[in-house]
């Protein structure tokens, strides 16, 4: 898959692309009523071809509880081959990482989820910092915290890790992509 930049100057767009292949590839099997958002546009995608999509964290980042909580919003649009936004930019992502004290950064290697105004797509995805390194790293930044929870934290990760609020990472998505529709509040 070949990501490209800018393509209007005035909102960035990312534009995913398969190089052709000589034989079709199945659509992965999906639950009843269920339908993937890249089914009619991107062929299921090979390790060699994966979508990354940049995000920036909203809120700071630290190891205090066991499973962070990481809260982002998407940076550009992703765009399918057909040309249609498949994550408009500006969309809200909520992922799970967990501490590695070894490499001093939080990892996140499991489910993300985008919430757009009248659905939810659940991905499969890894996250990387900007240096294309995986996780995000940490520092030992502590002001305003409770002493005893970044203890606990040291105690049981083996250290205390803080990522500043809007830090930049990438999503390298992989495996099944689902789309669940949300109810509306008003009704049909």
């Amino acid at each position: 898959m070949r990501i490209a930049g800018e393509i209007d100057p005035q909102r960035k767009q990312v534009v995913a692309e398969h190089a052709q292949q000589s034989t079709p590839q199945p659509t992965p099997a999906l639950r009843s009523g269920e339908t993937s958002m890249y089914s009619e546009y991107i062929p299921p995608e090979t390790d060699e071809e994966k979508s990354k999509v940049r995000c920036k964290t909203v809120r700071s980042v630290n190891n205090v509880e066991i499973y962070i909580p990481i809260e982002a919003v998407a940076e550009e649009d992703v765009v399918g081959r057909a040309g249609k936004i498949l994550i408009p930019a500006g969309t809200k992502v909520i992922g799970r990482g967990y501490c590695d004290a070894e490499t001093g950064r939080i990892l996140s290697r499991g489910k993300w989820t985008f919430y757009l105004s009248d659905h939810q797509i659940t991905v499969e995805a890894t996250l990387w910092d900007e240096t294309r390194k995986e996780g995000m790293e940490g520092t030992q930044f502590s002001e305003g915290l409770d002493q005893e929870r970044i203890k606990q934290a040291i105690y049981r990760d083996g250290a205390y890790l803080y990522v500043p609020s809007e830090t930049e990472f990438a999503l390298e998505l992989q495996g099944n992509i689902t789309v669940q529709d949300l109810p509306s509040a008003f009704g049909k």
